[in-house]
């Protein structure tokens, strides 16, 4: 077994910086990566967070959760080389593991699986917020710190998406080329994913009509004035001058694509994004 270089932290540290780094390239707007302690992110679950209101799932999770709605947990992938390994099988050839539970020690002082951490991870996946594991690609420093400098780093990552996971495992798989992991104990397989694509606003989005849409945007905007500490006085005046002007307009209903054009004039100004849908046919 051929282990990497670097340290899970090393991991987590290259991968934020690419991630805010994409983000900022690709909205004009620095995020703050949410990293809790080690005793906190024993009862989160996760070792990095994201508040990202452009993100499919909108709407913020409670205060226990940092106000975030993209969450993060790293693992180190080993290599397996040998024909004998476990899960050879599965790809009759060399290939990349992670663990899910940790070891702990029980009562007796048995080494035991402990799965806290997967069960906190899947009960925020389960209520639809983009909830993932993110691995290495590679057990090189030097092909990390490459691939971050070239900004392929988030392309290169692969990440799983633990919405898509039915059952708990204590191993999962995957090769360099593969396009899914394989999850042991009982074989379960999930689509191996890119960091890239799922920061980006159109990716992996279901088709909804144009009003709701705007009006779950709306409300998502509405929870982050509420809630960011960090957001200014403009965000919640602009935001209460729509409701008051054009999205509760008394005479009669107003067009969605007005509600439309209101919140993408908000949003380029605040956010420095353009907001781009294609209403679901009726």
């Amino acid at each position: 077994m051929r282990e990497p270089n670097f340290s899970e932290s090393q991991l987590q540290q290259a991968v934020n910086t690419a991630i805010i780094r994409q983000i900022f390239e690709q909205f004009g707007v620095w995020s703050l990566a949410q990293v809790p302690s080690l005793t906190a992110e024993f009862d989160l679950g996760w070792d990095t967070a994201f508040s990202l209101p452009w993100l499919p799932m909108a709407n913020l999770p409670h205060d226990d959760d940092e106000g975030a709605n993209l969450f993060i947990q790293y693992k180190l992938a080993f290599e397996l080389t040998s024909p004998g390994a476990n899960e050879w099988k599965s790809w009759a050839s060399s290939y990349f593991r992670f663990k899910i539970p940790h070891s702990t020690r029980d009562a007796s002082g048995a080494f035991v699986d402990d799965y806290h951490q997967w069960d906190r991870l899947k009960a925020l996946a389960d209520k639809s917020y983009p909830t993932f594991y993110a691995v290495n690609h590679t057990l090189s420093k030097t092909e990390l710190r490459r691939a971050l400098q070239a900004g392929d780093l988030l392309s290169c990552t692969p990440s799983l998406d633990v919405r898509k996971v039915g059952n708990a495992h204590k191993f999962v798989t995957f090769t360099a080329t593969s396009s899914i992991f394989v999850l042991h104990s009982e074989k379960e397989e999930a689509q191996k994913l890119s960091l890239a694509k799922l920061l980006d606003s159109r990716a992996d989005t279901r088709p909804t009509t144009l009003r709701a849409s705007t009006e779950s945007l709306r409300v998502a905007l509405q929870a982050v004035g509420e809630q960011a500490k960090e957001i200014d006085d403009d965000w919640k005046q602009d935001l209460a001058r729509i409701d008051a002007s054009i999205l509760n307009a008394r005479s009669r209903e107003t067009p969605a694509w007005l509600q439309h054009l209101a919140l993408a004039s908000f949003v380029q100004r605040h956010v420095g994004a353009e907001l781009l849908w294609v209403p679901k046919p009726r």
